[in-house]
């Protein structure tokens, strides 16, 4: 896998961790009886954040491999952890195949 592929896949995967962890967070501090509005904005800024630099990182990963832009922006986007765990098993495949 080349340099930049490489690091541009493993800046998403650790995007999506953090997005996971942000919304693990936030929902487990909304289910508390009176929790803090500080710490719901600033899970929801986490959320948001690192679902934007996810997609970010993901369409890097698009325009560097060389595939169709827009049909994988709307994957990643609108079915976001199905789209993203696609192209990333696709783009696993791809280096396993080459690899070898």
């Amino acid at each position: 896998m080349q340099a930049h592929i490489k690091s541009a896949f493993e800046y998403a995967v650790i995007t999506l961790l953090a997005l996971g962890l942000c919304l693990w967070q936030f929902v487990s501090s909304a289910q508390a009886a009176e929790p803090p509005a500080g710490k719901l904005i600033l899970l929801a800024l986490g959320l948001l954040v690192a679902g934007a630099m996810h997609c970010v990182f993901m369409m890097q990963l698009v325009r560097s491999t060389g595939r169709a832009f827009w049909p994988w922006l709307v994957a990643v986007v609108v079915f976001m952890p199905i789209g993203s765990a696609v192209l990333l098993a696709l783009l696993l495949a791809e280096t396993d195949v080459v690899e070898r």
